[in-house]
């Protein structure tokens, strides 16, 4: 049978995919490649490609440029390096970043234990994750680990999404302050699949999501933060963590009030909480990062939700406002706008608000 050739188009299109998933911190390995590859063929011609063993080394003879940023990391060691010099404007950015998450009161210095050994699929800054057999070990080289407590707040909310809920999680295998140990679920992100998924595929996971926040949403709770009792986290660059907080109004104090606040801008701070209110605002079980990267699907089906570190209990707009942010910048047309159809209210006043909040704070 004939092996099917790329056009300059699709070439195109899969360096472009294959840039933005080593830009995200995906390890992408040659068999990524064949399996984006593949289904670009199948959604482009309408039938079973034949693809050459050795197409994903083709490609990358010709982009060079691109080969070189494969880079498969080298597995970090547990024992602590001599620290790394920085100078004094960078001492305080990282002095600000501590105090933002963890105030007066962080971490006191913790020893940690081998890294298990395995392929390395993960990498982002000083967070990795490796693959070992059927499980995948999420951990973190920073000082502080995932937090004050014992155990990451994600092995806490999956036990409790999978003990309240219909929703796919990986079972939690085990946990201590800077990792977690999960099932490994083959599949791809939504990143990475929603290109080539058909449309019939792509209504089929948008309401598979549409029913997984109803059922989140049907939790309720009283108090605001995460849920192994630390405050709540704002997910962003600059990331800052407050509370627990007794009321949505003591939430919407604290938000309005980042370190950094200008007295000069007190008036439109102001402003922001009035709008914001506190009034019928029910507090309800939150993911906190509903993003493209932490949705896993395959056959066009949702196999898992991922990444459960900042879920809690947060003021019901809280999901809407970040899975609009980390959901419209992978395609406007074609998911983006449909982002707000999983929920069944919208919340676009608090969209704009909290994203004016980020972008000043």
């Amino acid at each position: 049978m004939q092996q099917q050739q790329l056009s300059a188009k699709q070439e195109s299109q899969i360096v472009d995919w294959i840039s933005k998933e080593i830009s995200s911190g995906t390890i992408v390995r040659k068999d990524l490649i064949h399996w984006y590859t593949q289904n670009v063929l199948r959604r482009d011609n309408g039938a079973e490609p034949t693809l050459s063993p050795d197409l994903a080394d083709d490609l990358l003879r010709r982009h060079p440029d691109l080969a070189r940023r494969l880079v498969i990391p080298p597995p970090p060691s547990h024992v602590e390096s001599a620290p790394i010099r920085l100078n004094r404007l960078e001492q305080r950015m990282q002095q600000d970043r501590r105090h933002a998450l963890f105030g007066d009161s962080p971490p006191p210095p913790r020893q940690r234990a081998p890294y298990p050994e395995g392929d390395i699929i993960y990498r982002c800054n000083d967070r990795y994750a490796v693959r070992h057999g059927d499980k995948v070990t999420k951990y973190t080289k920073n000082p502080d680990g995932f937090g004050a407590t014992d155990h990451p707040n994600e092995a806490t909310a999956l036990r409790f999404v999978k003990a309240n809920t219909t929703i796919p999680v990986p079972e939690v295998f085990d946990s201590d302050w800077d990792r977690i140990t999960l099932e490994y679920i083959e599949g791809q992100t939504l990143q990475q699949a929603w290109p080539v998924l058909t449309a019939d595929q792509r209504s089929d996971i948008l309401d598979q999501l549409r029913g997984y926040i109803a059922q989140l949403r049907a939790l309720k709770g009283t108090q605001i933060g995460r849920l192994n009792g630390q405050g709540v986290v704002v997910p962003s660059i600059m990331m800052r963590s407050g509370g627990p907080f007794n009321t949505v109004t003591e939430l919407h104090d604290w938000l309005v009030h980042p370190p950094k606040r200008l007295q000069s801008q007190s008036t439109y701070w102001h402003q922001i909480t009035t709008q914001l209110g506190a009034e019928e605002r029910a507090v309800v079980f939150t993911h906190g990062d509903i993003a493209a990267r932490n949705i896993l699907v395959r056959d066009g089906r949702v196999v898992a939700l991922l990444d459960w570190e900042f879920a809690g209990w947060c003021p019901e707009y809280w999901d809407y406002v970040f899975a609009l942010r980390g959901l419209d910048n992978l395609d406007w047309e074609t998911l983006g706008l449909h982002v707000p159809d999983l929920f069944e209210k919208r919340y676009d006043l608090e969209y704009i608000l909290l994203g004016f909040i980020l972008t000043l704070s």
